[in-house]
């Protein structure tokens, strides 16, 4: 088995790791809402430790992604895209170590950690668009992305769209009393959409290799 191989799959493994963690933590914690609540308040409840895990886990699976997208790519658009999917690895890292605020703080001054949490958290959601974005050319255009390319175009158009619903979210807070409107119901599907788009990036990093 080649490295690169390897590689993709251990992308498919940071999605299974971070999908379960988070479906154990709803089943403890169903206190937090889909809706309205955060999934970082997960790391406050019981078993907290498991949303810390879940992060560290996608964040080391992209970063395994990266380095099998930068052994196969040249050309400033994919080197732009893979930097930008670094940084997305990166900022979950960070948003790992450093957990957010508790549920129901909005209206108070965030902590240290919490700024951190959430500027890391907004940081890697953009940069993960744009990484969507910068290499939809280059899987087009690349003859061995051709059995993932026919969702290439609409994974990449979904995750930009749920960025921009997940933005409108955050602003509402500065027209409503409390939370974001709608902020766990935006912040899962963007999640979901940046999900699908890892999982398409390390079909395509598999299937290219035969």
């Amino acid at each position: 088995m080649r490295k690169t191989h390897f590689l993709g799959y251990a992308g498919f493994s940071g999605i299974f790791i971070f999908v379960i963690t988070i479906l154990l933590l709803h089943g403890w914690q169903p206190e937090i809402s889909i809706l309205y609540d955060a999934m970082s308040y997960y790391v406050h409840g019981q078993p907290g430790w498991l949303f810390w895990a879940g992060l560290l886990g996608l964040g080391l699976g992209s970063l395994a992604l990266v380095a099998g997208l930068w052994r196969m790519h040249n050309g400033a658009y994919a080197r732009v895209g893979m930097l930008c999917a670094g940084i997305w690895a990166v900022g979950l890292l960070i948003a790992a170590v450093f957990p957010t605020d508790p549920k129901g703080s909005w209206d108070q001054p965030p902590s240290t950690s919490g700024m951190i949490h959430f500027a890391a958290a907004i940081l890697a959601f953009t940069a993960i668009t744009l990484a969507a974005l910068f290499l939809a050319r280059t899987f087009i255009e690349d003859g061995r992305w051709e059995p993932v390319q026919k969702w290439i175009v609409p994974i990449t158009a979904l995750t930009a769209v749920s960025l921009i619903l997940f933005m409108i979210s955050i602003v509402s807070i500065f027209v409503s009393s409390g939370a974001p409107l709608y902020f766990g119901l935006t912040e899962r599907l963007f999640i979901f959409m940046s999900l699908c788009w890892i999982g398409m990036a390390s079909v395509g990093l598999l299937r290219s290799e035969r």
